[in-house]
């Protein structure tokens, strides 16, 4: 795979195909899963039996991660994603080397794919 040089780079990430209408339909797509999980995380520290499956994200979960773990880290990855929607680099797949389509940040606005 050929090097991409830091200006040409820096000039890709700078033409998110993404508009203002996009990124506030993401943020209100964040902020309903946010409420999701935070919802299950109160049902689960009440006591009651939560369906962890119907939760989807694509982090899959560790084995070894109890319930209240998995919410918290999923509750955490909503709340990346809500601070990054503003970024310009948000949506840019680095496997690509191109952003996601508007469709696809529409199915799943959590997927993690920017460049660090």
């Amino acid at each position: 795979m050929a090097r991409v040089r830091p200006g040409v780079y820096a000039a890709r990430m700078s033409t998110a195909p993404y508009t203002a209408e996009d990124r506030q339909r993401w943020k209100q797509a964040l902020l309903a899963k946010g409420q999701e999980i935070s919802t299950k995380l109160e049902e689960l520290l009440a006591g009651k039996e939560v369906d962890l499956e119907k939760i989807e994200l694509t982090q899959a979960a560790d084995s070894k991660e109890t319930p209240e773990r998995r919410l918290r880290n999923y509750l955490d990855l909503v709340m990346r994603r809500m601070r990054a929607v503003e970024d310009p680099r948000f949506g840019f797949d680095k496997e690509r080397n191109a952003f996601l389509s508007v469709a696809e940040i529409d199915e799943m606005p959590w997927i993690d794919v920017e460049p660090s």
